[in-house]
């Protein structure tokens, strides 16, 4: 996909450790000599600006209830839905792409604020790298994965409650295991990449969570790639 890129957008891909290729600059035709030498003083680089320091998203409002833990045989939790929060407030226009994005998170992160630590950041870069900061809705929730099995019956309610009131035009399930997991198959993660999806009637596409991204950064191309597709995804037919 040929996107145009701004140099902040740029560097956030660079951040995440993928390359994009940008045409050579046009050489200058018929420019006329100077009439003596200028002395042209080096320029040295500074390094990379860091990135915009996110707004503490707020809730949704009306913000939903996090989901209660699905318990497995045994009394040990599956899966747990978090709240939903919204996200660049401060950017949001009136009109434009509703995003949820479900991102895998370790059980420590579950009420952290979504952008803290090393793979809040890249997740942050990630979001803004496909513009979402300047999308018209952004809803982030965690997924958490307690056990290895058990009924997800009643974080599906719970989802398709969050789908039917957000709107989404794209779902963005970030994590294999909750792909996995939310699309009921065992297909293999490569598989599941690169198509779109349907969950409650709503698009989705997938792709690796920043915590995977941060231990296999050779990766993160390919999750440029599903950003590229859920992009596409997201405008609105004509």
């Amino acid at each position: 996909m040929s996107l145009h890129l701004d140099p902040r957008q740029r560097a956030m891909l660079r951040e995440m450790g993928v390359r994009v290729w940008q045409p050579a600059e046009p050489k200058p035709v018929d420019q006329p000599l100077p009439a003596a030498p200028v002395a042209t003083a080096a320029v040295t680089a500074g390094p990379l600006a860091a990135p915009k320091q996110a707004v503490v998203p707020a809730p949704l409002a009306p913000a939903p209830a996090p989901s209660p833990a699905v318990r497995a045989a045994g009394g040990s939790a599956a899966w747990q839905l978090g709240a939903a929060q919204q996200l660049y407030l401060e950017a949001a226009p009136a009109a434009g792409a509703r995003w949820l994005v479900l991102a895998e998170t370790p059980a420590s992160a579950l009420d952290a604020p979504p952008f803290q630590g090393d793979a809040g950041r890249l997740l942050d870069n990630m979001l803004r790298a496909a513009r979402l900061h300047r999308a018209g809705t952004v809803l982030l929730a965690p997924l958490v994965r307690h056990a290895a099995t058990g009924s997800l019956a009643e974080v599906q309610v719970a989802l398709a409650a969050l789908v039917a009131q957000a709107q989404p035009d794209v779902l963005l399930v970030m994590g294999r295991l909750a792909a996995q997991a939310l699309l009921a198959t065992n297909a293999p993660f490569g598989k599941l990449r690169g198509q779109a999806h349907d969950l409650h009637g709503a698009k989705v596409v997938v792709t690796y969570d920043a915590t995977y991204l941060l231990r296999s950064p050779a990766d993160k191309a390919k999750a440029w790639d599903d950003l590229c597709l859920a992009m596409r995804l997201s405008v609105p037919a004509a």
